[in-house]
């Protein structure tokens, strides 16, 4: 079955305004050091090769689709990083963020992945436009881990299309939690996204981003454990600003 491909906007598009009585989230335009950051050669390449290989020779595999009936794609295992090297990760997103502390959320009814390597093919999956729960998480990340990763599959922020073509908003803010309670809507059809910018995957390249920016791997690829995309995911609560 053929993926569905985002227009991307090249912000030279003369596109209508949003219709009147359609629901309405904020725009935040992504900009890099003020709501996502980039570091590349993240860890020295023998360790990131290292980290690599041992997450591929995990055992502990949890199963998404199309394996079973949960909504996130391929397959995923915890405990990707060692305490050194979170420890590393966190030092860097707290300059960066300006933050003295960090933390995962806890929840009964929700398993926060953090801290996950995360394991997609080219069949397994496909980009899928959403927002992280502001109750579960302020800010994400994720570690990129092919060497010479496919073009356009590192991770994506989109911006609501309408059926006029408008191009809305992208940014869940209090009081609401996620794009569900802000639209006040059950589910958005995959095609009620543009694509606004990309962060490129690099092997090594760490990058940081507002949970509650409407985002996505942009794309997989890959068909066996050694070329399929492999990324390692973390999740964090701040204190609000």
């Amino acid at each position: 079955m053929a993926k569905y491909v985002h227009t991307k906007l090249t912000g030279k598009e003369e596109l209508p305004a949003i219709p009147n009585g359609f629901a309405q989230i904020p725009y935040e335009k992504p900009e890099q050091g003020k709501n996502f950051w980039i570091a590349d050669d993240f860890f020295e390449h023998e360790q990131a090769m290292a980290i690599r290989k041992r997450c591929l020779s995990k055992t502990d595999w949890k199963l998404g689709k199309p394996y079973t009936k949960e909504l996130w794609p391929g397959r995923r295992s915890p405990n990707a990083l060692v305490d050194e090297e979170l420890q590393q990760v966190e030092r860097w997103v707290k300059e960066k963020l300006g933050k003295d502390k960090l933390w995962v959320a806890k929840s009964n009814q929700v398993v926060v992945d953090t801290n996950t390597a995360i394991l997609v093919g080219d069949e397994e999956g496909a980009a899928r436009p959403h927002v992280d729960n502001r109750q579960l998480c302020r800010y994400a990340a994720v570690l990129y881990l092919t060497p010479k990763p496919r073009a356009h599959s590192g991770t994506s922020f989109y911006r609501l299309r309408y059926a006029n073509h408008a191009a809305g908003g992208n940014a869940v803010y209090a009081p609401y939690k996620n794009l569900v309670d802000a639209l006040n809507i059950e589910a958005l059809p995959i095609s009620a996204w543009y694509e606004d910018l990309e962060i490129e995957n690099s092997f090594n390249r760490l990058a940081l981003f507002k949970g509650n920016l409407a985002h996505s791997a942009s794309d997989y690829f890959g068909h066996s454990s050694d070329d399929k995309r492999l990324a390692v995911t973390f999740f964090w609560m701040t204190d609000d600003e």
